[in-house]
């Protein structure tokens, strides 16, 4: 028996393929309304909530145990947040786990940034500053501001002089309102020293058989001062100029943070004159549809090669393909209710390299620049060279414009709303 706890994002369609699969799986949390009709049909789906903890989730586990007669075969954290809980609870039953300190690690950005000092791992200077601390930014301008132990680009912010860098850390001390999926953010801010150069993700797993990386993703981000994520191209190590120079920052960061089992989502940037910088990594696979880039891409089933992880056994993915795959998600510049018109996208949905174009959102809903959860209408996917494929999500970004409703107004590239 798999057991998934909280699955959200990657973790859902992993717990879906799972299920597919014919592999018994017990799915703790608190978000049953977020998984497919299948999930809930096909697996043992139980409420669980983080405050209930580990000892929740052991209650749990061996009640599903009495029921079924099937033993637990292995843990996975299904987002960010459950890292260290189910890392507690798969080291409890005796199955491959990451051990405390590295959990902690990976989800606590001022831990992280401790850990690269100990370690040697390239990092931007960081000084972590609480809800109670007065003063002036503590380091030099410009400064990124995020939360301490939030994810998906919540609450980050570039500022560029002491009036940004209040407004970014009242945000993030107190965010006004929940903070989606998280129980309880610590409401501490991560001061950072602002590194320019392109970021890429490198994703991957740690099985039997050690480190293996099966992508070089390359990200596009919003314009300042936020950073949310507008694209993803998804090569294999060896097709990718970086490959060779990010391999080796990945197996470094890999050692470092003590990830001997499971998925790793590892952020960075290329910075002139010192290399890769890690900006965060996760013992968790990415979000943002980027498993399904890397299988469509490179050709590797990261879900597998997670599940196999967990349960102590080694993946062998094959030879990985030259084959980059990309996509670039359609964005409102401005408030307004989306009219379902896609302004320019036609030059794209007959490209070679097209593979489809789905959607975020419905005509009507109430877009929002500023909100990543409400400024994606759409997605487009391609397939091809990776030069080519680049070309394509640049293009997609600079030329594509949403229809908005708006009367009176014209967006910022100039369409007729």
């Amino acid at each position: 028996m798999l057991i998934v706890v909280q699955p959200l994002s990657a973790g859902v369609r992993l717990t879906a393929r799972m299920v597919a699969a014919g592999v018994p799986c017990l799915v703790p949390t608190q978000f049953p309304e977020l998984l497919p009709p299948e999930v809930r049909a096909g697996a043992t789906v139980v409420d669980w909530h983080p405050d209930a903890g580990v000892a929740g989730l052991l209650r749990l586990v061996e009640k599903a145990v009495a029921e079924t007669g099937t033993a637990p075969s292995g843990v996975i954290a299904g987002f960010e947040y459950a890292v260290p809980e189910a890392a507690e609870l798969a080291r409890t039953l005796g199955l491959p786990a990451l051990d405390a300190p590295a959990a902690e690690a990976v989800r606590q950005k001022d831990v992280m940034r401790r850990r690269c000092e100990e370690r040697g791992v390239a990092h931007p200077r960081s000084i972590a500053v609480g809800p109670d601390e007065a003063g002036p930014c503590p380091l030099p301008f410009p400064v990124v501001v995020k939360p301490v132990d939030c994810g998906g680009s919540l609450m980050v912010s570039l500022c560029r002089d002491e009036e940004e860098y209040a407004r970014a850390r009242a945000v993030v001390h107190d965010p006004g309102e929940e903070v989606k999926f998280h129980p309880n953010p610590r409401r501490t801010a991560v001061v950072e020293e602002y590194v320019e150069g392109p970021e890429f993700s490198l994703d991957g797993w740690v099985d039997a058989d050690g480190p293996h990386l099966a992508s070089v993703t390359s990200k596009f981000l919003s314009a300042p001062p936020d950073f949310f994520e507008m694209g993803h191209i998804a090569t294999a190590p060896e097709c990718s100029p970086h490959g060779e120079v990010l391999e080796r920052f990945a197996r470094q960061v890999v050692a470092a943070f003590d990830l001997t089992v499971g998925p790793f989502h590892i952020e960075t940037r290329i910075v002139r004159g010192r290399g890769p910088v890690l900006i965060e990594v996760g013992a968790r696979l990415a979000g943002d549809n980027i498993p399904e880039l890397v299988l469509a891409g490179p050709g590797v089933d990261l879900c597998a090669a997670t599940a196999d992880a967990a349960r102590g056994l080694s993946h062998d993915p094959g030879a990985l393909s030259p084959v980059s795959a990309g996509l670039a998600f359609v964005t409102t510049d401005r408030s307004g209710t989306f009219t379902g018109t896609l302004h320019g996208i036609d030059a794209f949905t007959e490209a070679a390299e097209f593979r489809g174009l789905l959607p975020e959102e419905e005509p009507g809903a109430v877009l929002d620049p500023g909100d990543i959860f409400r400024n994606r209408v759409a997605r487009i996917h391609f397939e091809g060279d990776l030069d080519r494929v680049e070309r394509l999500v640049a293009s997609v970004l600079a030329e594509v414009r949403v229809g908005v409703e708006d009367a009176g107004h014209q967006d910022k590239k100039g369409a007729p709303a």
